[in-house]
């Protein structure tokens, strides 16, 4: 750029560097005028508008840039960006000021010599040299003014807002307050060394919009204020709540290096920062007695006294699932601020659990509501206990309607409300029925596994439900007993048709009207594995498969492999259990929502009674949300297949249909309820909490010896 480019303002000899920026006029003619009736106004004689006319930055207010901030930040070094429309309205202090009539009085450099000694004033302000400054105003009055001086600083939790002490002079018949400089003044500036360091740019010092002010104007309130050419969002109220607002994850040192230097002054400021959890307040305060700039930060907003950041970060471990240990490694890993154990244990406790429990009942409530409706409600029930053995501390009951794939009810049965573990699985049926009973749902038939005690309660309870087994139940302990079989001597073909009586089992069950029909095909595999397809049961009378070729696969009748079959197969035991296989629907996606809870409830983990009933009801959330997903399909549109080799299996393969990605909408739902309804009003959450009957300690029955 030429060296003739500079800024046509008499008195800014600015050219074109890195920290100052030149403008041309804008084409627009209406803001072109308002540009040049700034100049004129600053000017003494005539303006020449031509092509190498530059406006520098330093008469433009922080807002009428679109880098600003980035520049101001250190994200980018490209010259300063105008906006559309953006006008001239800074007059730096020490140039040429303008002859304005003002009313009551008359201030400016062409005042008429007073018989009396000229009235002075002495500000003293922090400059760009850090020296103090004197300013001599001539004033018309009638009456003598004295010697006053205003002392201009920024008030505290403030960034940018002036406050100035006034004194009251008299003029004329009335008293007014003497104002701060404005650029109405005749300045004249105090001799500086020469060696005075340059200029700096007036990036980290915002300056406010200058007007003229009347003398025997009411209150100094009213001037504006510096702040009203600030970016001032972060002074606003949030737009967003808390738990909607992004965010990120900051190094303290990058942060605090926005603290260290006074805005005000440029000087070394003092920082105080102050930490609970992943809170941070930091508190900037100025060192030089002359500027007392003070400005307190926060990292996040407060709800009431506790950080809302903390609240979260509880929340979301809680809701989804995560283990608080396993989180806080990560974090401390990585040298991250995070909360304390003992802090979020008082979230679980006060706020998160009343949290879930409220939303459980209301979903539980609305898919009741679903099921009143109903005239044929089909429900699985099956119990999961909290570790393996008889030694279990919970039992949880699981009741799911068949229909929709959904959990409808969970009961939580601690191993001292009844006589010993096993007798949980009844207890738990027993509770989850009367619950169901009570809310007006009618249930028309009930499938679980073949728990004795289960089989004995609805026969003799509750005749009018339609009980039904689990296929998968019965065909799990068949196979158990013919893995046993095939080892011993003579019955190695066992194996070769350990496949076959599974599938067989299934099919007997889905593809038969009633029971006795599928007794009957059941005990047809016996004749079939003996290349008998002819049987005398008339409701199956013979096989319905094409004749075989293969020989060798055939068992050869009165042999230790069929007696063993026989009596493992065809016990009295087993043909009544297949006498009631359910044809219809199996629970096996129970078995499904078991593995969820797994992730909400890993059974190496020990939890308090309603700790646990709240993981369940998340699970029951969770699963209940994505119990709809369809089938997966390719980029071309195509149904997708897995094929596994699960350990169950022993070495066989097993195809599976990958679903569409799973949603967690209901932790969104259940962090909307805490931080809107929960954090506002706890007590009549919490007194929903308290009202569950929590059962006591395993131990509570034993007396303590001494």
């Amino acid at each position: 750029m030429p060296s003739s480019r500079k800024c046509v303002l008499p008195g800014c000899d600015h050219v074109q560097n890195r920290s100052v920026s030149l403008f041309k006029f804008p084409k627009n003619q209406h803001i072109k005028k308002r540009w040049i009736n700034f100049v004129k106004s600053h000017l003494d004689g005539e303006l020449r508008i031509t092509s190498n006319t530059r406006l520098c930055s330093d008469h433009f207010t922080q807002d009428s840039f679109i880098n600003f901030r980035r520049r101001q930040l250190g994200f980018t070094d490209n010259p300063l960006l105008l906006v559309n429309g953006a006008e001239p309205t800074i007059y730096r202090l020490g140039l040429h000021p303008p002859v304005v009539q003002t009313t009551g009085a008359i201030i400016g450099s062409a005042c008429p010599p007073m018989s009396s000694l000229p009235a002075t004033r002495e500000t003293e302000c922090q400059c760009d040299n850090m020296q103090k400054v004197t300013r001599e105003v001539g004033c018309q009055t009638d009456l003598f003014v004295g010697k006053t001086t205003v002392a201009t600083q920024l008030s505290k939790n403030t960034d940018s807002q002036a406050t100035v002490a006034t004194k009251s002079v008299a003029v004329g018949n009335t008293t007014s307050k003497l104002l701060p400089l404005c650029s109405s003044t005749t300045l004249k500036r105090k001799a500086v060394s020469p060696d005075r360091p340059p200029k700096r740019s007036l990036l980290e010092f915002p300056s406010f919009q200058e007007s003229v002010i009347s003398l025997n104007m009411a209150d100094p309130d009213d001037l504006p204020s510096m702040s009203e050419s600030v970016d001032t969002t972060s002074e606003q109220a949030p737009t967003k709540p808390p738990q909607d607002m992004v965010k990120y994850l900051i190094f303290e040192e990058c942060l605090l290096e926005l603290f260290q230097i006074c805005p005000s002054c440029s000087r070394v400021c003092k920082v105080i920062k102050f930490v609970k959890g992943t809170f941070l307040s930091v508190t900037q305060k100025c060192l030089h007695q002359s500027c007392s700039y003070t400005r307190e930060w926060k990292s996040q907003p407060l709800l009431g006294s506790s950080p809302a950041g903390n609240l979260h970060l509880s929340a979301a471990i809680y809701y989804t699932g995560s283990s608080f240990i396993q989180t806080n490694k990560v974090l401390n890993a990585m040298h991250v601020r995070t909360i304390s154990r003992m802090m979020h244990r008082n979230h679980v406790h006060n706020y998160i659990l009343p949290s879930v429990l409220h939303k459980w009942r209301s979903h539980q409530t609305d898919l009741l509501e679903g099921l009143k409706q109903s005239e044929t409600v089909s429900l699985g029930g099956d119990m999961r206990a909290d570790s393996p053995g008889h030694c279990a501390k919970y039992g949880s009951y699981s009741m799911m309607d068949l229909s929709t794939s959904k959990i409808v009810d969970i009961q939580l049965v601690q191993s001292n409300e009844v006589e010993s573990g096993v007798r949980m699985e009844k207890e738990g049926l027993i509770r989850s029925l009367e619950f169901l009973e009570k809310s007006g749902v009618k249930v028309a038939s009930l499938v679980t596994d073949r728990h004795t005690q289960v089989q004995k309660f609805v026969r003799e309870q509750k005749p009018d439900i339609d009980h039904f087994y689990d296929v998968w139940h019965l065909c799990k302990a068949l196979t158990k007993k013919m893995d046993a079989m095939s080892k011993e001597k003579d019955c190695n073909k066992v194996k070769m048709w350990r496949k076959s009586i599974k599938n067989h089992l299934y099919w007997s069950a889905s593809g038969s009207s009633n029971g006795e029909e599928t007794v009957a095909k059941w005990t047809s595999l016996l004749n079939h594995i003996q290349n008998v397809h002819v049987h005398e049961n008339p409701l199956f009378p013979k096989c319905l498969h094409p004749p075989s070729t293969d020989k060798n696969k055939w068992l050869k009748p009165a042999t230790k492999a069929i007696y063993k079959l026989e009596k493992v197969l065809m016990n009295q035991r087993v043909l009544c259990d297949v006498k009631k296989l359910s044809p219809l629907h199996q629970t096996s996606a129970l078995k499904g929502f078991h593995s969820v809870i797994l992730r909400f409830a890993p059974k190496n983990v020990a939890f308090s009674y309603l700790g646990m009933l709240c993981r369940l009801y998340l699970a029951a959330l969770h699963f209940n949300e994505n119990s709809g997903r369809t089938q997966a399909r390719t980029a071309a549109g195509e149904l997708q297949f897995k094929i596994k080799f699960p350990k169950a299996k022993r070495g066989e393969h097993a195809v599976s249909m990958p679903k569409t990605k799973y949603s967690t909408e209901y932790v969104t739902e259940l962090t909307d309820i805490l931080f809107n309804e929960v954090i506002q009003d706890p007590a009549p959450f919490v007194a929903d909490m308290k009202a569950v009957a929590v059962p006591g300690f395993p131990c509570s029955q034993y007396e303590q010896l001494v």
